[in-house]
């Protein structure tokens, strides 16, 4: 399979995993090290067991707001060398209540062992975005992980910083 192929492949999997909110199948998706960006708090993470347990948080989190399934538009793609790439998905989640949570998530990947895994994830939360969603009324523009973070505070995990 070419790496095109495979990337698709890959995001229809994560996907399903996601939809689900399937922190095991989710989580195996991710590289050490791995980073994120929430409307530029960035964390990077060198332990697989913080980053989980994160994860685990934020998708209770997620159930407990109405989040009941999730699919995706693939916004942009670009692949820097043959090792690497970038996407941005557009995700349209099912709320409980019928409404529609819209959010944008960029993802960096490297092509590790024959398979892709997301080393990084990006959500950026910007007005220019918010000004044209939502599409219709039953939607309605959404940062999950800002809003997840805010909500939870300490009960994320985060890794320690070095000292300088």
């Amino acid at each position: 399979m070419d790496r095109q192929a495979a990337l698709t492949e890959f995001f229809e999997q994560f996907s399903l995993a996601y939809s689900s909110l399937n922190v095991d199948a989710v989580t195996s998706t991710f590289s050490m090290p791995f980073m994120t960006n929430v409307n530029g708090d960035i964390t990077h993470w060198s332990e697989f067991d913080p980053l989980y347990q994160t994860t685990k948080t934020l998708f209770d989190w997620y159930y407990q707001q109405g989040f009941r399934s999730a699919h995706y538009e693939i916004v942009d793609q670009v692949f820097v060398g043959s090792d690497h790439a970038t996407v941005e998905l557009r995700w349209h989640v099912a709320r409980e209540d019928q409404h529609y949570w819209i959010h944008y998530t960029g993802y960096q990947l490297r092509w590790i062992e024959e398979q892709w895994r997301i080393c990084g994830i990006m959500q950026i939360s910007t007005p220019e975005k918010s000004s044209f969603m939502p599409i219709n009324e039953s939607e309605e523009a959404w940062s999950p992980l800002a809003l997840a973070e805010a909500a939870l505070g300490d009960e994320i995990q985060r890794p320690q910083k070095a000292p300088v």
